[in-house]
């Protein structure tokens, strides 16, 4: 009689203690510069900054933590497991990245030290990642889990507009742009206007007036004629400025990543060697940051002074085509040689 009341006494201490309802809450804090993986897995986290929190109820009994990280690096790709980290036995409570392993005993880990090391070279951290918890009881059974997500529109990505050139001449029937690829863009959208002052920025040219091409999607291309996708007809001579933009998956016009703008010139076939001797005579002036020149130029934007009627000083015979362009090529090449300006 006394072994089967000893017997009931027994099951009633076991009962509540692995029959009860545990929940873990998983919460993943909002950052943008940090990663898990250069720390998520270290026995010494007092010094990581407070990546996610970890809430467990009851906090009742002993129990321990097991945590898988995978990493998807673009849209086209699938997860892969990145790590895996275990607690040893702790009582139940809620808790922070930053205890573990100092007041929560971590035990043996493993992770993939390929993926790890591709992490840490990107510096910030791209594409997307899942954590699963998973609550434990001291004999590894499983009481809850819970899953979190963390997309990053990959910040340490730049695009960059590699062509046309600053300050090239381009045919006016084509003129090609390309731009870097980047990983996780749902589509890429131009934006192109005519610089029509020279006192303008680059920015202020782009966004004022009626665009040449107002922001058209060319969806995941890296190149393309801008001739194909032009709003409105450009002319002959005129100075275009260029700016490419990347939305990320998921993102809003907040994360859009935008390139460096680039200006060029458009060619006149009427007049090949005027088109290329003007912009070669803009760019010099353009140059000139103590305000030399820049009546002459402004006046050379709006067709008021032709740089075919350059002519010699003493005999005042117009210059050669020739005459002009090995000018042009030594005051690029010598700007401190320009001493002053003049207009009649």
């Amino acid at each position: 009689m006394k072994k089967i009341i000893l017997f009931i006494l027994l099951v009633g201490f076991y009962l509540p203690i692995h029959s009860q309802s545990y929940q873990v809450d998983l919460q993943v804090a909002s950052f943008s510069e940090m990663d898990f993986a250069p720390f998520i897995f270290s026995n010494d986290l007092s010094g990581a900054p407070r990546i996610f929190s970890i809430s467990i109820l009851p906090e009742q009994g002993n129990v321990k933590i097991r945590g898988e990280l995978f990493w998807k690096q673009n849209p086209n790709s699938s997860y892969e497991w990145l790590l895996t980290f275990r607690t040893r036995v702790f009582p139940a409570r809620s808790f922070f990245n930053t205890d573990l392993g100092t007041s929560i005993p971590l035990g043996r880990g493993q992770s993939d030290g390929d993926l790890i090391e591709e992490n840490r070279k990107r510096n910030k951290p791209t594409g997307e990642y899942r954590l699963d918890i998973y609550l434990l009881d001291e004999n590894d059974n499983q009481l809850a889990t819970d899953t979190e997500y963390y997309e990053f529109s990959n910040p340490a990505q730049t695009l960059s507009l590699n062509s046309p050139l600053p300050g090239a001449t381009e045919n006016i029937g084509g003129v090609l742009a390309q731009w870097t690829e980047l990983e996780g863009v749902q589509y890429y959208q131009v934006l192109a206007n005519v610089r029509s002052e020279n006192t303008q920025s680059l920015e202020e040219a782009l966004t004022s007036g009626d665009p040449l091409i107002n922001n058209v999607q060319v969806g995941l291309v890296t190149s393309i004629d801008l001739r194909t996708i032009l709003t409105r007809e450009w002319l002959p001579g005129q100075e275009i400025v260029v700016q490419v933009s990347a939305l990320p998956v998921g993102g809003s016009n907040a994360d859009i990543i935008r390139s460096n703008i680039v200006n060029f010139f458009l060619d006149d076939p009427s007049n090949p060697f005027k088109n290329q001797a003007s912009n070669n005579f803009r760019q010099m002036l353009q140059t000139i940051t103590d305000g030399l020149g820049s009546d002459l130029l402004n006046r050379l934007l709006s067709g008021d002074v032709l740089i075919s009627e350059i002519s010699w000083e003493d005999t005042g015979l117009p210059m050669t085509q020739e005459e002009i362009q090995a000018l042009l090529d030594y005051l690029r090449q010598h700007p401190e040689n320009l001493i002053n300006i003049e207009q009649d």
